[in-house]
Parts: C-alpha cells; structure tokens; sequence
C-alpha cells in the first residue's frame, strides 16, 4: 500500500501530465459548492467535492490539488479490495490479485483523474466487504453496521449506484441467509443503523426536492432513448479490450492486457463449477450492472474493475492449485510452479505500467484530450499578474478560479492601467501596440503549441517598457 500510495503520488507529472475537460468540469462543479448549495441544490457527487474543493483551497489551484482527492480515494480504495479478496482467497493470491487490479491502465487512470469517478469502485468494494463481514458473523461489531449504512447512503450520491442500494434492500428481505444475519442485529443496533441512514440522506432528499432534475440525473440519463442506451454500452466497453486500434477517448486501450484477460477467462472458467457461491453470485451481478447502467453512464462501464479483480485471483488460485494438486507433496515442485506465476505476475505489471505511463504521451488520440495549460501557468505567472482567457473559452470559469485560489487575476481583455505586472494571453497572440512580447511558452500537448504568451507594458511616457 505505502509503494502504491508513493506511485500515485508521482503519476500526476508522468501520466497523463494534464488535465482533461471531465477533471476541469469537476473543479469548477467542486467550487459552486457552499453550506447551502450543499443542503438543498448541488447534492450530486457531493462527498468527492467537498474533498476536491477543500483540497484546492489548502493548495490552490494547481495539477495535484485537483487530482488529491482521488489520488486518496484511490488509495482506500485499493485497500479495501485487498480485503474484499481475502475475504474470499488465500492472503497470497488475495494479494497478488489486488497487485494485477490496482496496477491496471484502467485503476491507476481513476486513482490519477480528478474526476468522481473513482467513488464508483471505492463505494462497491467498501460495500461490499463490509457487507461480506457482516453476513455469517454472529458476533457483528455495532460499527461496523452503521459504517454499512452510513456508506450505502453516502453512495447514493453518486449517479446510479441508488440500483446498488435497491438491489441489497430486496436481496436483504429476499435472500434467507441475508434475513438471518439481519435478525442476528440488536435491536438498538437497528434503531442507531436506521437513524445514521436517515442522517446522511437529508442533504440529498432536500436536494432532490429542491431540484427535482437531480432525481434523473441520479437514476436515468438526459434524453433517454433505446438508441441511445445501446450505443453508450457499446461506447463505454470499447477501449476495454480492443487490442488493435485506440479511440478517441480518455481511456487507453486496452484497459486490460492480454496476460490479465487470460487470467479472467481462467477465473470464469474454473468458477463455473461454483457457481452459485456467494462469490460468484457478487460477480456475476456486478458485471451484468456494469453492463446495464453503463447504457445510462458511460463511466459506469468502469465498475467491472471489481468483478474483473475477483475472476483474475480466481484464474490464479486455480492455476496454482491445480499445480499444486499435480505434486500434492512435493515442496520443491510447488517451488517451481510459483517461481513462473510470480514472473508472469511481474510481466504484467511491468508491461501494464509502460503501457499506461508511455500511452498517454504517445497515443495521439488519447493524449490530445489533455492538456497542461494549468502547469504552464503557475510555472510562469505569480501573484498579481494577469491572465487573459476569452470569455467565449469553455474553461473560462476553471481560468476564473485562479482569482481566488493563487491571487492571479484573470480577465477577458487587456487591463486600461499601466502598472509593471505580466499579461499573459492564453493561447493566442496580441497586436495591441502598448504590449512588448517577452515570451511565448509552448506545450508538448497540444498541435499548435504555443500556449502562453507572456507580455509586459509599455509605458506611454518614453514609449518603452
């Protein structure tokens, strides 16, 4: 966990090394929220803004600021895989499946965008290991019940996963083995349960009712239409597994290699004869919701990472047992059997990091939906100088934040007083005559790459600068 924690933290400057318009989007989203705003109207997502505006207000606006509450989240979330996994596997191939997940293109791309996305696979596995150690437990800890409800309500807050909390409802009152672990609870654990539920849900039901355009937004999607819906299915899981062609998306592909898809398939395979476990009956759901609310949101195609994590330990343990089975007694042969899992383990972790870390410099259809504009300017600008950004700019309220976050003025046409501070054009040049270009900075990122032009005044009395 401390090696991952210290890799995300480096991945905001190797990969992808700017920001895309989802992340600009959720800052600018993060920043409209405010005590009031937060209890009757911007209810959505509000747990992941609250994080990312506290966030860029204790280390304004810059790369890191906007991509720290992921890069934590991320980080939990990792955690608790590992946990969820060990529920159900031997510690060793609970670890190594958690390694092949959270080193994957698609989870370290989540963990490194600053976007709510992420809260998607943070909020499944959270549940689900807390509800895999409340079922079959007879001695339940109180706290660990209401840190399940208080979760399963905090989750609703983000688009669509209501489906997630009205699937455990019914399969609560449906499935007989979850009714007796329900009966098991104490009474006052039920009462205290029910009252942290209603608790975290006010800000959102207040919301909801306030504008009651946030209830589609949470369970359906702008203009919903059959066309639609099939087309963002297949949309969302096309950089998946296409090993031949990359899309003009945010997303690499593929999101999973070919080494890691082989071990899925094992996985399917060797659960089949399983198949109404527990553990496969998760998987099973999870993949056919990923598939179906993926059809309302796009992003949603990216909670099959969990199910995906279950099958690859379950293609490992398989492979390492049935070798196992093949030498029974032997511990030299079950030596000789791990060393390849543990090489073939450290291909695909090395190959999956190259191909995350080099794909988004050098995949021109992928990385041109970044930029480092941001970087370009703080590296540049200081307190008081000032930014120009059309006003007709579609992230001319992202540029806006710099006011009140780094103390750089940012304005839509050139300032009438003549002080010594830097103009700064963003993206285009200036034939005013009272401007003296100094500098222009330019950006990998962008095909026409001058980003930045850096001006200082001239003054009127002796026409110089």
């Amino acid at each position: 966990m401390v090696v991952f924690f210290i890799l995300l933290c480096f991945l905001p400057r190797i990969a992808p090394g700017g920001l895309s318009q989802a992340e600009m989007d959720s800052v600018v989203a993060a920043n409209e929220i405010s005590f009031t705003s937060a209890t009757n109207e911007n209810v959505i997502n509000l747990p992941y803004y609250l994080l990312q505006k506290a966030s860029v207000s204790i280390f304004g606006l810059s790369l890191y600021s906007i991509k720290l509450p992921s890069i934590i989240i991320g980080a939990l979330a990792a955690f608790f895989i590992v946990l969820l996994l060990n529920r159900w596997f031997k510690s060793d191939v609970a670890i190594v499946g958690s390694i092949l997940t959270t080193l994957s293109t698609a989870f370290l791309f989540l963990a490194d965008s600053g976007t709510p996305t992420i809260m998607y696979i943070f909020w499944l596995a959270l549940i689900l290991w807390l509800g895999s150690k409340i079922v079959g437990n007879e001695n339940t800890h109180p706290l660990l019940v209401i840190s399940f409800v208080i979760s399963l309500a905090l989750s609703m807050y983000t688009p669509h996963l209501i489906y997630v909390a009205i699937g455990i409802g019914i399969a609560g009152i449906s499935h007989p083995h979850l009714r007796f672990a329900l009966k098991q609870l104490e009474f006052y654990q039920l009462i205290i349960s029910f009252s942290a539920f209603a608790l975290a849900m006010i800000p959102l039901i207040i919301g909801c009712i306030m504008r009651p355009e946030n209830i589609r937004t949470l369970t359906l999607m702008p203009d919903f239409n059959i066309g639609n819906y099939f087309n963002n299915i297949a949309t969302a899981f096309a950089p998946f597994f296409s090993f031949s062609m990359a899309y003009d998306s945010i997303y690499l592909a593929p999101l999973f290699g070919l080494a890691t898809v082989a071990l899925i398939i094992i996985g399917a395979l060797a659960s089949m004869s399983k198949l109404f476990t527990s553990r496969n009956t998760v998987v099973s759901l999870l993949i056919i919701f990923a598939i179906l609310a993926s059809g309302l949101n796009q992003d949603l195609a990216i909670t099959i990472i969990i199910p995906i994590s279950i099958l690859t330990a379950a293609g490992l343990e398989s492979i390492i047992d049935k070798w196992h089975s093949l030498f029974p007694e032997n511990p030299y042969a079950h030596f000789l059997g791990t060393t390849p899992v543990v090489i073939v383990v450290l291909m695909i972790v090395i190959s999956g990091l190259s191909h995350f870390v080099f794909g988004y410099h050098y995949t021109p259809r992928v990385a041109k939906n970044f930029d480092n504009d941001i970087t370009i300017i703080k590296n540049n600008l200081d307190a008081g100088d000032i930014l120009l950004v059309e006003e007709g700019n579609q992230n001319y309220n992202f540029y806006k934040l710099l006011e009140r976050y780094n103390s750089i003025t940012v304005m839509s046409t050139i300032p009438e007083r003549n002080d010594s501070a830097k103009i700064a054009i963003l993206g285009q040049s200036s034939s005013d005559k009272n401007l003296k270009l100094q500098q222009i900075i330019t950006s990998p990122k962008k095909r026409n790459s001058d980003r930045l032009y850096i001006y200082s005044k001239v003054t009127e009395e002796k026409g110089e600068e």
